[in-house]
């Protein structure tokens, strides 16, 4: 059998042995010989390689592919003669000419000789000055290489700015750094720092409070109070406070088997007293009180006569401490509870930390894992009270732009059934679970937030990025009923704006991120162009709960008792944004039909209020603009002021804000009541440009009742705007100085068309005319 030939077999009969081998590295990407590595190259300094046999060769294979010594060509092999033969032509290293050896030296290897010497192989002798520019020319080509290199790492690393504007040309490096790159993550662009914008601050400062809070330095903490005797409320007030919880918390937070607790209840109010029963119940009745007089107005009907809910509230905190080794789903109820009570509360920082509480309680009990061994009503009880948990954490921290502190891998078990609290007992299936209630709607629309998170960690969210998020939510939109559909007309209860809400809300999220001046001005405009959108497809879909229902069973219930009981800080701080924007771009028909979901609110939140003050004064700084002529919705999308107020709550964090940029934000400005109506003061005194006044008529809501009704107020405001929009624009005469006299002012033809004049009016005009041509002359 004849064996294969050897390729390497033909390199003993070169004249020269081949003594290094070297990785096979692109002429772009070595190093300079300059800064000569030992470790680098592979040589041989056997005597066979020096008397001239065939040497051991090494390869050396980087790439990693494990190319064997058959399959190299005997075309490569009189390649590497051909270079060979060039090669000797060079010059001479200063090492070889001292020894007096030949040099194998080439433009990007060392040669043999200072390898197994491990010497630095240069050139400076005056005879090798061509070889030796050559080598100083590399060696600062790879320095400047390497340095670039660095030099985008770090700005990359930092989120600065300046990464963008990097020379990102390929870089000279050696193949073992090449590997290494940078994990690419979502840029953070500084915002700019805006000139002439301290009156802005000391604006947002003034009339966002209540909605959301400026960067300010750390407040001074309440001690807690110590507990006290507990005694049992009127039993009158419990019954109406509890239909209170049912009607509004309940429906959004099904946590409590409502029969089990109610008879729990019966049973305390038999036995006069909390005798025998825990801490962590007597806990839980307080905060369900506490949150059930979350939807009553502060002048409610109550029999006793008040609205004690911070009383019950402080009870039921208080039964926390000292806090309990073991938890039990008790206690992850009561958290959950005080937590929803201080977020609506306007307490948002007591909030997350009664939230954080609740989801390690939760996941302390395994509530996210399913038990087929429990009951089908503890395991349903359980089901609910996590979903809850999760519902709410996903609406805080999207609304608060912080981490989430739920993975979305704990949330892969079942959803809570559609069983009403009163059926489970006698149902022993877990019922159709792609039947869509309001509470199962929202646990299928917040699943997209962790994602939108994600998306909105960047600065400028791309088209690409945009495109998909919309993709999802279109993929979202089918799994809900089909009377969510922005595209049908049929009727649509109050109760589906809940879902339908926290859905818009995630989109407006997503689109307002590039209203920010670091993005480029058609960015800035189509992001603003997106939102109002969403703005527009909530104000649709709150004309359709306003449509004559067919067979409506809460026929009892007028609308705006119905929308009262959905009040949540995320639904009134959605409109608010939702009336922005509209009133920025001028579509001041959508803004009154939002103005119902408020005005039916009215008092029952906090930030309802606080969101009425900072849009009356946001129309306020329209009505001046349009007094002035810049109050057109083009102007209006250039004016960097109006921008930033229409973007709300966009500023309340420093990392995507940009009206804070540049400025000591621990340091919050000290403003007075009475600052804070000054803008109101001096606008409401100026009248229009036209011909209705801005100043509250003497029927107005403001001179009637002196503060009054703030949304009454509002819808005065915008139908004064739309009175101005409808009526045609009178142009002022425009003027010019003779040079002859340039006292005198001559008027000039308007470019608008000549509207008819009555015959009363022509003599005076015929006078102007005698006057002009007097003045010319």
């Amino acid at each position: 059998m004849i064996p294969p030939p050897n390729p390497f077999a033909v390199a003993a009969q070169s004249s020269r042995p081949l003594g290094l081998t070297a990785p096979s590295i692109p002429p772009v990407g070595s190093r300079s010989p300059g800064g000569y590595n030992s470790a680098t190259y592979r040589h041989s300094t056997s005597p066979s390689t020096a008397s001239g046999s065939a040497p051991d060769v090494q390869t050396s294979d980087p790439s990693g592919l494990g190319i064997s010594p058959t399959q190299i060509s005997s075309a490569s092999l009189n390649s590497q003669k051909r270079a060979y033969r060039q090669r000797r032509k060079d010059p001479s290293c200063d090492a070889c000419r001292e020894r007096k050896v030949k040099c194998d030296a080439t433009e990007t290897t060392a040669c043999s000789e200072c390898s197994s010497r491990n010497h630095k192989c240069q050139f400076t002798k005056e005879t090798n000055r061509r070889m030796s520019s050559i080598k100083q020319v590399q060696d600062l080509q790879s320095q400047v290489a390497e340095l670039t290199q660095q030099n985008s790492h770090l700005l990359t690393r930092f989120g600065d700015r300046q990464s963008m504007e990097t020379d990102t040309r390929p870089s000279k490096v050696h193949p073992d750094e090449s590997q290494i790159s940078p994990k690419v993550a979502p840029k953070r662009v500084r915002a700019p720092v805006l000139t002439n914008f301290d009156h802005v601050r000391r604006n947002i400062r003034a009339h966002s409070r209540g909605i959301f809070e400026p960067p300010t330095s750390d407040q001074s903490r309440i001690p807690d109070s110590a507990l006290e005797a507990i005694d049992l409320p009127p039993r009158a007030d419990v019954a109406h406070i509890s239909r209170s919880y049912l009607d509004s918390m309940h429906e959004a937070y099904p946590i409590l088997h409502w029969p089990t607790f109610q008879g729990e209840v019966d049973g305390v109010y038999t036995s006069r007293g909390f005798q025998g029963i825990s801490r962590e119940w007597v806990g839980l009745f307080f905060a369900m009180l506490a949150c059930g007089c979350l939807n009553l107005p502060p002048t409610s009907g109550l029999p006793s006569g008040r609205n004690d809910g911070a009383g019950f509230y402080e009870i039921a905190s208080q039964s926390m401490n000292p806090w309990p080794h073991e938890p039990t789903i008790v206690h992850a109820r009561l958290l959950l509870l005080l937590s929803i009570y201080t977020t609506e509360s306007n307490l948002k920082s007591a909030g997350s930390m009664w939230l954080a509480c609740a989801i390690r309680a939760a996941q302390g009990l395994a509530l996210n894992l399913e038990n087929d061994a429990l009951p089908f009503v503890e395991a349903e009880m359980r089901r609910r009270l996590w979903w809850a948990i999760y519902v709410r954490e996903r609406i805080t921290s999207l609304g608060s732009n912080t981490p989430m502190m739920v993975s979305e891998d704990d949330c892969d078990g079942l959803l809570p059934s559609s069983i009403e609290d009163r059926y489970i007992l006698f149902r022993a299936a877990r019922g159709n679970q792609m039947h869509a209630t309001r509470f199962v709607a929202v646990i299928q629309v917040v699943q997209l937030f962790a994602g939108l998170q994600k998306t909105l960690k960047s600065s400028i969210i791309p088209v690409q990025a945009l495109q998909s998020s919309d993709e999802r939510f279109r993929e979202r939109s089918y799994l809900l009923p089909e009377s969510f559909q922005p595209e049908s007309d049929a009727y649509l209860e109050p109760a589906a704006l809940s879902p339908i809400f926290a859905f818009q809300t995630a989109r407006f999220h997503l689109y307002r991120r590039n209203m920010s001046p670091v993005c480029q001005q058609a960015e800035r405009a189509a992001a603003l162009g997106s939102c109002v959108v969403v703005a527009q497809d909530t104000s649709k879909y709150i004309s359709r709960t306003l449509q004559t229902p067919i067979g409506n069973p809460d026929s009892d219930k007028s609308w705006q008792t119905r929308v009262a009981h959905l009040a949540s800080n995320m639904i009134c701080i959605h409109i608010w944004r939702c009336m922005l924007v509209l009133c920025l771009r001028g579509d001041y028909s959508a803004a009154m039909m939002c103005l119902h979901v408020p005005a039916a609110i009215g008092d029952i939140r906090k930030v309802n209020r606080a969101c009425g003050n900072n849009l009356l004064f946001f129309l306020d700084r329209i009505a001046e603009r349009v007094r002035h002529g810049a109050g057109s919705p083009q102007h209006l999308e250039q004016d960097e002021e109006m921008l930033a107020y229409a973007s709300g709550d966009l500023q309340s964090t420093l990392e995507h804000s940009w009206v804070w940029a540049g400025t000591d934000h621990s340091a919050a400005e000290p403003t007075s009541a009475g600052s804070q109506h000054s803008s109101h003061a001096r606008v409401s005194a100026e009248p229009m440009q036209g011909t209705l006044p801005l100043r509250p008529s003497p029927a107005s809501p403001e001179t009637a009742t002196g503060e009054g009704d703030v949304w009454a107020r509002v819808e005065h405001v915008i139908r004064q705007l739309m009175e101005e929009q409808r009526s045609p624009r009178i142009a002022l005469p425009s003027y010019y100085p003779p040079p002859h006299n340039p006292v005198k002012r001559v008027q000039l033809a308007s470019n608008a068309p000549i509207q008819p004049q009555p015959p009363a009016t022509s003599t005076p005009s015929s006078s102007a005319s005698r006057i002009s041509i007097a003045n010319i002359i």
